[in-house]
């Protein structure tokens, strides 16, 4: 110990100086440190032990404690003055180098606790990404200008592998689990809707059934889609004259909607915004068909303070904003006592199933 504290401080990478520190900050403690550095700034005991906050016999026995972890003397008293020793001396300079080390850690540290330091990353299904994020990260940064999140949007499947694997913070994915899992927030509700060119002649009703589709051709995201998988739930059973063109992008669905090849199927928040004159949406009923988003933590990893905060910050922004969200999306209020449990969840890794489709 000794030698770790007097030797000549040499080169080396950043684990062996936290290594030190570590070290150092053990034996002796911050404490001890500070009545020492304080005692050498004063030379006075009585001043040293106003400075720290301490009475001068707890001065003393730090001091003393100090010393003996040391093992070596670093004080001279006399009766006059305090000065000190040789060791002392050099002991001095790597006694503040600790401290100065200490505070920055503690800050940092105390930065993460009160969000003016942190990040979050985030993975989410695109039609999140693009619809609903931005808004919310434009809130929740505003507020916590030190914290920064990264988004990554992926279909269902790859978002839950990389959930599984650690590789984020938090996750929006559409729920497979039950809804009281603990390990899943549900916070949005998703309903599906026909999307169909605007002069077509089902664009006038204000809701269409599924059974008015019979006869159209209808354009569908290809099998094996997360999405897919709830079309086929609205569609189950009816009769089709023509085979349903398969796409792999939503994109390019709305885009052969638009070019008036067909009609087809999209949740509210992958509906084209209604900027987009030449297409529009409607309601579904007889089947209604939804998916359920919801919030997910990654397995064993206690969340921090900023991803508690982001959590908690979006319900309140939708809550606050329910105008703002898309026709078809209703928000799912959880109670301060869910949010809790939720954060306080340590999940197991989470299911990779395909989300089940739910229909009314």
């Amino acid at each position: 110990m000794l030698r770790l504290i007097l030797g000549p401080r040499r080169a080396c990478n950043k684990s062996n100086i936290l290594a030190e520190l570590l070290i150092q900050m053990i034996y002796p403690n911050p404490r001890h440190l500070r009545a020492f550095v304080a005692l050498a700034d004063t030379g006075s005991f009585s001043l040293a032990a106003e400075a720290v906050h301490l009475g001068q016999p707890a001065l003393s026995q730090a001091i003393a404690k100090l010393e003996d972890v040391v093992g070596v003397r670093m004080i001279e008293r006399t009766t006059r003055s305090v000065r000190l020793t040789p060791a002392g001396e050099e002991f001095l300079v790597q006694a503040r180098w600790v401290l100065e080390a200490y505070e920055r850690m503690m800050l940092r540290g105390t930065e993460w606790a009160q969000l003016r330091r942190g990040r979050v990353e985030l993975l989410t299904v695109p039609s999140i990404a693009h619809r609903l994020l931005p808004a919310l990260v434009r809130e929740f940064t505003t507020a916590h200008d030190g914290v920064s999140i990264a988004l990554h949007d992926h279909a269902d499947p790859i978002l839950r592998q990389r959930l599984e694997r650690g590789e984020a913070d938090l996750a929006i994915l559409t729920q497979s689990g039950p809804a009281s899992s603990p390990t899943l927030l549900p916070f949005l509700r998703d309903r599906f809707r026909v999307v169909l060119p605007r002069h077509h002649p089902l664009a006038s009703k204000s809701t269409i059934e599924s059974s008015q589709l019979a006869g159209e051709r209808l354009i569908l995201l290809r099998r094996g889609a997360l999405l897919r998988s709830y079309m086929d739930a609205a569609i189950s059973g009816l009769p089709f004259a023509q085979e349903p063109i398969e796409v792999d992008q939503s994109s390019t669905l709305v885009g052969m909607v638009e070019a008036g090849l067909g009609v087809s199927l999209l949740p509210a928040l992958s509906c084209p915004s209604p900027a987009l004159k030449s297409v529009v949406s409607r309601p579904l009923e007889r089947p209604e068909v939804s998916r359920i988003l919801a919030f997910a933590l990654p397995p064993d990893r206690e969340p921090m303070p900023a991803v508690q905060a982001f959590v908690r910050s979006a319900f309140d922004y939708l809550g606050g904003n329910l105008d703002q969200l898309p026709e078809g999306c209703e928000l799912l209020p959880a109670s301060a006592q869910r949010v809790r449990k939720f954060l306080a969840a340590r999940a197991a890794a989470p299911s990779v199933r395909s989300a089940r489709p739910v229909k009314v």
